[in-house]
């Protein structure tokens, strides 16, 4: 895929956050290439990892100084709690011109622009911008509320953190998310595999506002 001056982008965390991501939007008619996602069309954004949350938050302002006439988007794990992260963003934003920034994020998504730099940006706070989480509590909201494994998974990993598990409460949602795919047709496949191996549905309504936002922001008709 050419690079432009004018080429969007969405920066996140990690690789599991694009494949993830990439994968559900191609479920819902976004024209990602299904393997090469650097080949994709050009109107569409370039993922960008940032490898960490604090690099992330950390290059927000440089990056919405160096986006004249581009679309920049930020997605982010809230983690705990969600207001804390939403202020350490808006914060950043504010500091490069980004107006009318809530108190709270939105729950839709939050779009805004600099009209310092002339950019155009988003914001999505994992899991859904209103509750603490991250990448798993999404994944979790593709998946049947009462699908039986999921239940199952989730009696299990308490079972095995009182049977003296290592992994911390946080990373809780980890280990369900792991337990489940482990027990799928071919087990263990990594997110974004199993979003394209349909193991999570494309169509939950989490999953539709975000696919709402993200075409919202990029201008994607």
């Amino acid at each position: 895929m050419a690079e432009t001056l004018e080429r969007s982008r969405l920066h996140v965390e990690g690789t599991d956050d694009q494949n993830s991501l990439v994968h559900l939007l191609r479920r819902n008619g976004v024209d990602y290439h299904p393997d090469k996602f650097e080949d994709s069309p050009s109107h569409l954004p370039r993922f960008v990892q940032l490898r960490s949350v604090e690099k992330l938050l950390d290059g927000i302002e440089t990056t919405v100084k160096t986006s004249t006439n581009r679309i920049v988007g930020f997605l982010l794990d809230a983690d705990q709690p969600l207001a804390n992260r939403w202020q350490s963003v808006s914060q950043r934003l504010k500091n490069v011109g980004v107006g009318d920034l809530p108190d709270s994020p939105p729950a839709n998504g939050f779009i805004g622009e600099s009209a310092q730099f002339k950019a155009r940006v988003g914001v999505w706070l994992m899991p859904d911008n209103v509750r603490d989480g991250k990448l798993e509590d999404f994944l979790k909201t593709l998946i049947e509320e009462h699908d039986p494994l999921i239940v199952h998974a989730e009696a299990s990993t308490q079972l095995a953190k009182e049977k003296g598990a290592a992994f911390s409460e946080i990373d809780k949602i980890k280990a369900i998310i792991h337990a489940w795919l482990a027990w799928q047709k071919e087990p263990g496949l990594p997110y974004g595999l199993a979003v394209k191996a349909k193991y999570f549905r494309h169509d939950s309504p989490t999953a539709a506002v975000f696919v709402e936002w993200f075409k919202t922001l990029y201008r994607i008709s």
